[in-house]
């Protein structure tokens, strides 16, 4: 990395113009499951794991593992994007991302949102590049995986979410479950990627039909042939891509904490629902499931100036990297410093976050 500063985003930060509302809606660009196996392997589209009936309480043994904090990160270092813009071009070949200004993690967006709300957090490193005009904003972590137990207890929620959930068939041998949605974030275009915990749909006396992802569930079936777009790290399948609207957030708590807390994950991710499981010492006598959508107007009234912040962000990021060629640049958040900035640097390595052929398939 040089060590010339080449722009610096202080804190408070000047907002955008336009207004950011969730109202707007969004657009499904791609989903995908990774698969359990040596080989890099993908499931396009994905479907993530059902949402149970069980019976409470129920005793879940507490996390003994260690887990991927991002599988994409984790599997492909050298470009995180990649499964994605493959499901794009199997899924969505259509897609172009000429009019896409911002592709990002919803993680990396909720640090930039707490970066902008003035909030202490550790130091972090985002990685930055140009293609044509969309800005890909590349998650860096000290370490991709966490280790769950010893002295760094994580509690029971991964072992809860398996407990509650499973992957429907034709997908038993998934990891997890990845998608991107296009929407607006003022006047930028984004394409947001996350992780979804759970597949919800309300029952027909809870106001909800289960008929339409009953319909899906049938069509799950996995296509023996690979296709002519497929390849060795992707494995195509013959089903009804998951609706948004299903898309669910699993959390466990010893106290039941605000829907409020968690907001920002949701909202990013436009996730509906929240599913939270109360416990004692990893037994579960409490569920409760909160339309999480319905409060989305409100909590971004509520932030809309720390919102019209972050988009003011990341137009900065997007220029400083213009203003550097176009070429890979890093910004570094440091905790320890007196004023809270971050900083964008030069890279001296020539990375690419796009493989040149999936460049070519999806930018004119």
């Amino acid at each position: 990395m040089d060590s010339r500063v080449i722009h610096c985003v202080k804190h408070p930060v000047e907002p955008s113009d336009s207004m950011v509302s969730s109202a707007t809606g969004y657009k499904l660009v791609c989903s995908y499951n990774w698969k359990a196996s040596q080989d890099l392997k993908i499931y396009i589209p994905g479907f993530a794991a059902v949402l149970q009936e069980v019976s409470l309480p129920i005793r879940v043994p507490e996390d003994q593992a260690t887990r991927s904090m991002n599988d994409s990160t984790a599997l492909v270092p050298e470009c995180s994007f990649e499964p994605l813009f493959r499901a794009t071009a199997s899924m969505n070949p259509s897609f172009r991302f000429d009019e896409v200004d911002i592709l990002v993690n919803r993680n990396s967006l909720r640090k930039l949102l707490d970066f902008c709300r003035g909030r202490r957090q550790d130091s972090f490193r985002i990685n930055l590049y140009l293609v044509h005009r969309t800005l890909i904003i590349e998650r860096c972590e000290k370490t991709v995986s966490k280790l769950i137990g010893g002295s760094q207890k994580s509690g029971w929620g991964r072992n809860f979410e398996r407990t509650l959930t499973r992957y429907p068939p034709g997908l038993e041998d998934s990891t997890s479950h990845h998608r991107a949605l296009r929407y607006q974030l003022g006047d930028l275009t984004c394409v947001v990627r996350f992780e979804v915990d759970a597949c919800y749909e309300r029952k027909a006396e809870e106001g909800g039909t289960s008929q339409s992802l009953a319909r899906a569930m049938s069509r799950l079936q996995t296509d023996d042939s690979q296709g002519r777009n497929a390849s060795a790290s992707q494995q195509l399948t013959q089903r009804v891509p998951m609706a948004q609207a299903n898309a669910a957030e699993i959390k466990t708590a010893a106290r039941r904490k605000s829907p409020g807390a968690y907001m920002p994950q949701l909202w990013f991710g436009r996730t509906p629902w929240l599913i939270l499981g109360q416990h004692t010492n990893g037994t579960f006598e409490k569920l409760s499931i909160t339309d999480t959508a319905a409060q989305f107007a409100g909590w971004e009234e509520t932030h809309q100036l720390d919102l019209r912040k972050l988009a003011a962000v990341l137009a900065q990021l997007r220029q400083a990297v213009r203003e550097n060629g176009g070429k890979f640049c890093i910004a570094i958040h440091e905790k320890a410093t007196e004023t809270s900035t971050i900083q964008v640097y030069p890279s001296c390595v020539a990375n690419e976050a796009v493989p040149e052929k999936l460049k070519g398939e999806l930018w004119s």
